[in-house]
């Protein structure tokens, strides 16, 4: 079975820090085709002390992307979740090392934090996934839900806030999985997060190489105003 996957290699999230403008992301080519909003590339830090930071803190801004060729010259430099089954994400920041807990795709202009007002009256849809799922599998669920979010094939396109990738795998917090999130604004419209679930159950799902629809994996629905992070 072949699964859409990109890890030819693990990531470096250093490239993307110092060479941002190398990297294109500063000066979108007018013939480059245009996403229909702006995304921003973050990611969560864990505290090196044992003591948690605050969310708000933790969270950095990393690269963003308005076009598909600024998009994926990002994307191909980022780990894929096959590549945190053998080793944690790590920012490198002159002496300094951080274990990245989390890699985020959000709206520009609302912040990976559930109080964002953006975010506060919605929630998101949860998938959690054992290593023994398969690291490739996962890749392809992620790949599916990341691309259908930026090209705004997912319906109700416009509810849709962000996505997370959080590594769960290790640490003294690890709870032995990855998990993947996509957020939206507004949980009092049942009949669209109902429509909604169903759009990212079916994309999830998609075996992209393959032209068919799999299994669906098991989904949560959370509320942002009874979630901590």
């Amino acid at each position: 079975m072949v699964l859409l996957s990109f890890n030819p290699a693990q990531a470096s999230l250093l490239d993307l820090h110092e060479h941002d403008d190398a990297l294109g992301l500063s000066e979108p080519s007018p013939s480059d085709m245009r996403l229909r909003s702006r995304w921003i590339f973050w990611e969560q830090l864990a505290s090196n002390s044992g003591k948690s930071l605050p969310y708000s803190e933790s969270t950095k801004q990393i690269a963003s992307c308005e076009t598909v060729d600024e998009f994926w010259r990002t994307w191909d430099r980022l780990p894929q979740p096959s590549e945190l089954i053998a080793n944690r994400m790590v920012h490198h920041e002159g002496d300094n090392s951080h274990v990245v807990d989390a890699l985020m795709v959000f709206c520009d202009g609302i912040a990976p934090q559930w109080e964002d007002k953006a975010n506060i009256n919605g929630g998101h849809f949860q998938f959690q996934f054992k290593a023994t799922s398969g690291g490739i599998q996962i890749d392809e669920y992620w790949n599916n839900l990341a691309l259908a979010v930026l090209g705004a094939t997912l319906e109700p396109s416009d509810m849709i806030t962000g996505i997370r990738l959080v590594d769960k795998l290790s640490g003294p917090r690890g709870a032995g999985h990855v998990r993947i999130e996509v957020w939206f604004s507004d949980l009092s419209d049942t009949q669209a997060v109902q429509q909604l679930q169903h759009s990212v159950e079916r994309c999830i799902a998609t075996k992209t190489l393959g032209g068919r629809i799999g299994a669906v994996p098991a989904v949560e629905l959370k509320h942002h105003r009874m979630t901590r992070h």
